[in-house]
């Protein structure tokens, strides 16, 4: 499948809100849209949308991630979404270079880091292939209580 970046729309952002994972994976569940909407999360606020988030589609423009990108000085902040239907489907390769591939456009000497929840060995077995290294192990305190996570750095 060939994946491309284009701007995340609210059709598109609405969409994500409406993805569901399963089991310990429902932890990304975003809330349903007018909720995260009232609440203020990034995804719905139209100017952060735009400045931080990609779509990530495919041939017919059809909604198969995103990618969101925040410049944290030092480094840039990622995070990554892939719709649920498509997970374990190898698709983690393609859109790691196309997120490396938009760093680097837009933040040439800048770091990429990441954190991922320790548990999802899936993602961070896709962020080591795409060049990732572990730094630290922490916890630290989300909407939905303490997590551990782990960052990992790239550095091209």
């Amino acid at each position: 499948m060939k994946l491309k970046l284009v701007e995340l729309t609210e059709p598109y952002a609405k969409e994500i809100c409406d993805w569901k994972y399963d089991d310990e994976y429902s932890i990304y569940n975003y809330h349903e849209w007018n909720k995260a909407s009232n609440e203020k999360w990034s995804i719905t606020i139209e100017d952060k949308r735009k400045k931080e988030f990609s779509a990530v589609v495919n041939d017919y423009n059809n909604l198969c991630g995103y990618i969101r990108l925040q410049d944290k000085k030092e480094y840039v902040l990622i995070g990554i979404g892939l719709k649920p239907s498509l997970c374990g489907q190898g698709l983690g390769s393609t859109l790691m270079e196309l997120l490396k591939q938009k760093c680097r456009e837009l933040y040439p000497n800048k770091k990429i880091t990441l954190e991922v929840r320790c548990f999802n060995e899936r993602a961070i077995k896709c962020y080591k292939r795409a060049g990732f290294k572990i730094k630290e192990t922490y916890k630290k305190d989300t909407p939905i209580g303490y997590g551990k996570f782990i960052r990992m750095e790239f550095s091209s």
